[in-house]
């Protein structure tokens, strides 16, 4: 019975450890002690073109939405190679396809 109690009460303790530990953690985060700083360096729009850079890693991106024709162009900036097209998606099939993976259908 007394070694029945005993692990009762070691589980008790923990469990005390534990809720101090996410007591301290939500009043860090809700303090803003703890920042995760927002990865675009750059954004800006002209007419019908909205850009936005991003560190890669090893290279810059550069995303390109054109309105006028509906499209995302993703480009990769290195000092290698310069500046080169990675991707062209037409954004009316890119939410399409969102959409159709969003109800369950491939």
């Amino acid at each position: 019975m007394q070694n029945q109690e005993a692990k009762q009460h070691d589980r008790g303790g923990w469990l005390w450890v534990s809720a101090g530990i996410l007591s301290a953690l939500i009043v860090v985060q809700g303090a803003g002690l703890i920042d995760t700083p927002a990865q675009a360096e750059m954004s800006s729009e002209s007419g019908a073109y909205t850009i936005m850079s991003t560190d890669g890693g090893n290279e810059e991106l550069l995303f390109v939405v054109d309105s006028g024709q509906e499209a995302l162009m993703v480009y990769k900036s290195d000092r290698n190679h310069g500046t080169q097209l990675l991707e062209r998606e037409d954004l009316a099939a890119l939410f399409a396809r969102a959409r159709a993976r969003a109800f369950g259908t491939p």
